[in-house]
């Protein structure tokens, strides 16, 4: 991908290329934070030359916690982001509750039903999803 930047009087936009493929649709996306690469990245596949442009002058960092869960895991892979996602996700291996005394209830581990149990095996922050994608 290739990172432009373009000025006007009042404002800077941000424009990534995807680059050109000869014959296939050009395609321009508004926002370059998680939705618009990724459709960016599915239009590029399919064979459009596809642009994506940003008005912030940078990717937010941090936001919530995101959840990969069942079928965002697979899309994830198909992507082939799986190691770099993996790579940015939080440390977070489990939670417990408990009662008023301190005593434990129950314990929620990030492998409980195969990573996509009440702990997702898969939990990154969206800034950190945005700067993968």
């Amino acid at each position: 991908m290739e990172a432009l930047m373009n000025a006007d009087d009042s404002r800077q936009e941000h424009t990534i290329r995807t680059g050109a493929r000869v014959g296939g649709p050009r395609v321009l996306v508004a926002g370059a934070s998680i939705a618009g690469p990724a459709l960016a990245h599915w239009l590029r596949r399919r064979g459009a030359e596809v642009t994506v442009v940003e008005r912030a002058p940078a990717l937010r960092p941090g936001g919530q916690a995101v959840d990969a869960r069942g079928v965002a895991k697979e899309v994830i892979g198909r992507m082939g982001l799986d190691a770099p996602v993996r790579a940015a996700r939080t440390e977070t291996a489990g939670a417990y509750t408990v009662d008023a005394g301190g005593n434990v209830l129950e314990t929620y581990r990030a492998e409980d039903d195969g990573g996509d149990g009440y702990i997702a095996e898969i939990e990154i922050l969206r800034g950190d999803l945005s700067q993968v994608l």
